[in-house]
């Protein structure tokens, strides 16, 4: 039986001797209920009263929850659905807090700072300096993630820009604390360049292909039919390479959604010039924000919800896709070799069949 990855579920939790209700759906890195690391940041956090928190990609700004009514709560999040998670949980709390999706914080002026790690570690080191410029002279740095995706890279790094740290293990996540001096500032992180074919995409650490056109995508792209004059839909749009490709193959229009706030910000700079195409950050889960419907939709989607192997931001993708083509249009989906979508595929789609197919990858076909 299909999940239902659209509805938010709430759960009730315990945490450092508090019971408190968090909001999730499946398809969340998170799932339903907070990381690890994010319970471990609430606990090693419970005890201090800062009047400014900033919370960096902390699943469901959960530390946020056991501050004092008078906390100054900024949110910073790349995912989108992570951060309609947070907004979700903090509302139901009576809590009233400041988001920001792209780092646009202001420098200098917050007392602590909570960072879950990303498994990426060009990812975690952006994050870790932006936190240094936010942070205030004497302000507090606290950062945990599992020792085994990201959290035993995080004492070396820490120390290389703040100078010195607390270290320590538990339950298999790793914590480091650390206090800003007065001259710390952070470098700050520019988009990388990148060419794929007769473009040059920008992006940054972490992103989706984040600097090349990988091998799924070019097998998508030598898959397309000739899309000139045509309306695009790209699903999870990464670092913008098959946007791209169908743009200067002369589609008439080019919309693409992407859940990763940088990865959307390093598009709106790939596309700066192309009035043709519209870059919009948001959760599939949750639709896409133009009332359109298109001549193709292509992707190449994720199958990880955090570490697990979930198909269900794929069926998201595939449903999206029926209810926003066309009655001749064609959804071209690339997927490692060894995924049966094609179950799935049929669940929407009257036709379906294989277009390429390599030992690594297949490109689906499917139309209404």
């Amino acid at each position: 039986m299909a999940v239902d990855v659209t509805t938010w579920q709430p759960s009730t939790i315990a945490v450092a001797g508090r019971t408190v209700t968090v909001f999730g759906r499946p398809g969340l890195p998170s799932g339903l209920v907070p990381t690890a690391a994010a319970e471990l940041l609430a606990i090693e956090s419970a005890t201090l009263t800062p009047h400014r928190l900033l919370l960096c990609d902390v699943s469901m700004a959960l530390p946020a929850l056991l501050m004092p009514p008078h906390t100054q709560t900024t949110v910073v999040m790349r995912h989108a659905g992570m951060k309609d998670a947070a907004v979700r949980t903090l509302t139901h709390a009576g809590i009233t807090a400041q988001y920001s999706d792209d780092g646009l914080v202001p420098a200098g002026e917050y007392d602590v700072a909570l960072i879950e790690v990303s498994p990426t570690r060009e990812a975690w080191r952006m994050r870790l300096n932006e936190a240094a410029r936010w942070l205030r002279p004497g302000g507090v740095l606290i950062v945990a993630g599992p020792n085994d995706a990201g959290g035993k890279s995080a004492a070396p790094d820490v120390k290389a820009v703040f100078g010195s740290m607390n270290e320590r293990s538990k339950a298999h996540q790793r914590v480091v604390t650390a206090v800003k001096h007065a001259q710390l500032y952070g470098d700050d992180i520019m988009p990388t360049p990148f060419m794929a074919g007769i473009r040059t995409y920008y992006t940054y650490p972490g992103v989706f292909a984040a600097d090349r056109l990988d091998v799924g995508s070019a097998e998508l792209i030598a898959s397309l039919p000739d899309v000139t004059g045509l309306r695009v839909l790209d699903i999870g749009g990464g670092a913008g390479v098959l946007a791209g490709a169908v743009c200067d193959a002369g589609a008439s229009a080019v919309d693409v959604i992407d859940v990763d706030a940088l990865a959307v910000k390093a598009m709106q700079r790939t596309f700066v010039a192309d009035a043709l195409v519209r870059v919009a950050w948001g959760d599939v889960l949750d639709g896409v924000p133009w009332d359109e419907r298109y001549d193709v939709v292509v992707t190449n989607p994720p199958f990880h919800a955090g570490k697990r192997t979930d198909d269900s931001m794929v069926r998201a993708f595939v449903q999206l896709a029926a209810t926003h083509l066309r009655p001749r249009g064609a959804l071209y989906l690339v997927a490692n070799a060894f995924l049966a979508y094609e179950p799935l595929l049929r669940q929407c789609f009257a036709q379906v069949e294989q277009v390429r197919a390599t030992k690594s990858f297949v490109v689906w076909r499917g139309r209404l």
